[in-house]
């Protein structure tokens, strides 16, 4: 047993140290190696494959005299690139220019490519080296040899113009290059590695399985939302439903659910594909893991639920829907709008919102301050992350948004929460939030929305702001883009003078005004985040100004004005005054399109001024003077007792009787 003992622990040393086949404890790196791809410069003097990512205008360089020296035009840089192997290729550097009041320019320039150390350089080919009048595109190509990108390194890219000549230049000739527009089609076109797809174990709960999938590139949160193509098999089945997206350090990890057919251990297999942009390979990998699922009859587990916070954005931004109503009315002899905010949310934003409401009252110190300043007030711990938002937690929520509001919405949404309600949530008397779940409690990718109700004083005759662009433009935006209705309403005795929106194209106001009252619609979709708007009008009670007092004067002013025409062309021609009334319609026209006051009582003045000319320079009606009747005496006969008019004052006269002819003599 002496020996026997030794024996048998050198054994079990010697085993434990044997390597041992372990289907996936740990993460597996499943993809990829390097690949073609196009690397668009930035303004910001970087590089990225996302072409979507570019804003409409970047940066340009302008030379405008011919130069004999070197001179660097501009550099662009990735750091760090990512590690790997790349081949011997000839890369492609392309830069839009434009030549201007000049026949061209003749240039030598060179392009320099560092990677980690090593410095590939190309010059302008004799073919390429004259640049037309006009834009274009200068090529250069770079041979550059296989190597490899180790860890921590950049790669570089400068543009360096030797001498510049133009050819027959006028005064004021110049060559400018274009780059960081998504117009611009400036890029250097290489093969490298870009990207790492990380599939990490499986984590099981009863039936469902959730697959994560890491994405490691330089670019971040960005390459989950802008490559082309991303796509994650199980068992050669593909997973369609919504992935969660959470941070995984500087990259991101997205997180499918796949509901197994049968329970027990088994061996799946992920397969992870990726292509960066249209038109280059498909990069996939796959690898086998062992599970084990249970079933216990309660179907799925309602989906993946992150223990850390989830990202508010996937890269590319979430859908966002405004629509914001405003009452004006008079209440106890003050103006005072009543405002009604309705915020519509959806996919990663509106999961984070969820998200932070099961979580309220959670103090992890690694949740964004957006979430854990609440408390969890009289949310109990049987509440809390049960993956369902219990109507405790939406009240405890509601309530204390009213305090803080301003952080939450301003760090966590993006949202700048004074510019959104026309004001600092202190200058208000009343302010209320509400949160609807649009049917569905679970934490889960769907719909949510969020009111705000406000009710303000506000100050008569002076020009009020009452919404400027409210989004806060993000690195890795949160909203994709935005739909904005607005609509406003004002009782009978207030008014929202001049009311204009300044800023945006594609904002259009339409102000109507009636007899109880003005109404203001805008109603705009699909605007980007960085669109720069101002709804300002001007808020008053004056009786030339609100619509009942105004619509009575200008019925006043056109019905008096013309009755005056009236009675002036009493014995006159009317035939022009009727055809100048159609000017009526025009001055209530005006008054409906919400004309300003005084343009109102100018179109009134002067259509009744023209009435009143019209009616003094009207002729005559023929025979409209009545003649008076003439009164002449008469005789009666002798004969026959008929009685004849004397028409003629003529004596001594004769005429025959009316009745029996006799000839009557009339001597007086």
């Amino acid at each position: 047993m002496r020996v026997l003992r030794p024996l048998i622990l050198c054994l079990l040393l010697v085993l434990s140290s044997l390597p041992l086949q372990s289907v996936s404890a740990e993460s597996e790196t499943v993809c990829c190696e390097y690949g073609p791809v196009d690397l668009y410069f930035t303004s910001e003097g970087s590089m990225t494959p996302f072409q979507a990512s570019l804003p409409t205008s970047g940066e340009e360089f302008t030379i405008t005299d011919s130069i004999a020296q070197q001179q660097e035009i501009a550099s662009w840089r990735l750091n760090p690139a990512w590690t790997g192997d790349y081949p011997t290729e000839d890369w492609t550097f392309e830069i839009a220019y434009e030549v201007k009041n000049a026949g061209g320019a003749q240039i030598n320039a060179t392009v320099e490519v560092e990677i980690g150390g090593n410095v590939y350089s190309g010059a302008t080919a004799p073919g390429n080296s004259f640049l037309a009048s006009g834009t274009g595109t200068l090529s250069i190509t770079v041979s550059v040899d296989a190597g490899a990108i180790p860890s921590s390194t950049d790669l570089s890219v400068t543009l360096i113009a030797q001498t510049v000549v133009f050819s027959v230049p006028a005064g004021d000739a110049g060559l400018t290059f274009y780059w960081g527009g998504s117009d611009d089609e400036s890029l250097i076109s290489a093969n490298l590695p870009l990207v790492d797809l990380i599939v990490e174990d499986p984590v099981t709960e009863g039936m469902d399985v959730h697959v994560s999938l890491v994405i490691a590139s330089p670019w971040g949160e960005a390459a989950a939302a802008h490559v082309n193509l991303l796509e994650i098999k199980v068992n050669n089945n593909m997973l369609n439903n919504d992935p969660i997206a959470t941070k995984a350090q500087e990259y991101v990890r997205l997180t499918w659910t796949w509901e197994a057919t049968e329970s027990g251990e088994q061996n799946i297999t992920i397969e992870a594909s990726i292509q960066i942009q249209a038109g280059t390979p498909v990069l996939s990998g796959s690898s086998e893991f062992m599970i084990s699922t249970v079933d216990d009859g309660s179907g799925g587990g309602g989906g993946f639920y992150p223990t850390e916070e989830p990202l508010r954005s996937d890269g590319g931004g979430s859908p966002l829907m405004v629509q914001v109503s405003m009452d004006l009315e008079r209440i106890d002899g003050q103006l005072a709008l009543k405002r009604r905010t309705i915020l519509t949310m959806d996919e990663e934003i509106a999961y984070w919102m969820r998200w932070g409401m099961d979580n309220i009252g959670n103090e992890d110190p690694g949740m964004s301050q957006a979430l854990r300043i609440f408390r969890s007030g009289s949310v109990g711990q049987e509440h809390m992350r049960n993956r369902v938002i219990d109507q405790v937690e939406i009240t405890e929520f509601e309530n204390q948004m009213v305090n803080l509001a301003v952080t939450y919405m301003n760090d966590g949404m993006a949202l700048e929460l004074d510019e959104l309600i026309g004001n600092d949530i202190n200058e208000f008397e009343r302010i209320g939030f509400e949160i609807n779940l649009h049917g569905e409690e679970r934490v889960t990718p769907h719909p949510i929305s969020m009111t705000i109700t406000t009710l303000e004083v506000i100050a008569e005759n002076q020009v009020l702001t009452l919404l400027s662009d409210f989004i806060i433009v993000q690195p890795i935006p949160i909203w994709a883009n935005f739909d904005l209705v607005i609509d406003i309403d004002t009782d009978s005795m207030s008014s929202l003078t001049g009311a204009t929106i300044k800023g945006e194209d594609g904002l259009t106001l339409t102000h109507r005004r009636g007899l109880f009252g003005e109404s203001i619609r805008i109603d705009s979709i699909e605007l980007e985040p960085d669109a720069t708007f101002v709804l300002s009008a001007l808020p008053t009670t004056s009786p030339l100004n609100a619509p009942m007092s105004l619509t009575v004067l200008t019925l006043i002013l056109v019905i008096g004005g013309f009755w005056l025409s009236l009675k002036i062309t009493k014995h006159k021609r009317r035939s022009a005054l009727w055809l100048e009334l159609m000017l009526a319609p025009i001055i209530f026209l005006a008054l409906y399109l919400a004309y300003p006051p005084f343009q109102v009582g100018v179109t009134a003045g002067i259509a009744v001024i023209i009435w009143w000319i019209t009616a003094v320079a009207s002729p005559r009606r023929k025979g409209s003077k009545k003649e008076k009747a003439m009164v002449y005496p008469s005789i009666n006969c002798p004969a026959c007792a008929t009685s004849n008019t004397i028409a003629s004052d003529i004596r001594p006269m004769r005429m025959p009787c009316e009745g029996c002819s006799r000839i009557l003599k009339i001597v007086e």
